[in-house]
């Protein structure tokens, strides 16, 4: 009886160190899962403001995205209704091209700029609200990163306000 609960609780440990990379929210903005973080350069946007965020690569091996997100960048914008988070039209990538895959280095960091409308061509502003970024990455450049197959990670929420 002792051998069978040392070995479901080994076997409980394992699967808990198994289990699926989930985002962290922690307190000084930023968002990981892994040693992948999303960060962005404030809290609080004006509707007239770009979001600047930061991707930064903390693993030991490179981490891979598809560019054709939000401002054609490797994020998706989310907004926030009644307390669940749905894509945002607002800033759309309007580019007509093959999406690239692009590759963060060990140790690297990527910005990109998220904007209202579509960047270099149309200029709008954000809805007032609640607002988050989404990234989805693999490590293996052979695979699209999906939310089945990929690492997702979701940056602290952040606020459109006047």
């Amino acid at each position: 009886m002792l051998q069978r609960i040392i070995s479901f609780i080994g076997l409980s440990l394992i699967l808990l160190g198994c289990g699926n990379a989930s985002s962290t929210n922690e307190p000084d903005g930023t968002s990981s899962a892994g040693r992948a973080m999303v960060s962005t350069n404030q809290r609080i946007y004006l509707p007239s403001d770009a979001m600047v965020v930061m991707v930064h690569n903390a693993l030991s091996t490179a981490i891979y995205a598809m560019d054709t997100q939000s401002s054609c960048s490797i994020l998706s914008l989310q907004y926030q209704v009644n307390g669940a988070w749905y894509p945002s039209q607002v800033a759309q990538c309007p580019q007509k091209r093959r999406t690239r895959l692009v590759k963060i280095d060990a140790g690297a960091t990527y910005t990109a700029t998220i904007t209202a409308g579509y960047p270099g061509w149309k200029q709008s502003t954000f809805p007032l609200g609640s607002y988050r970024l989404v990234l989805i990455y693999t490590t293996l450049p052979t695979i699209v990163p999906s939310p089945e197959n990929g690492v997702i990670v979701i940056s602290s929420t952040v606020q459109v306000q006047k």
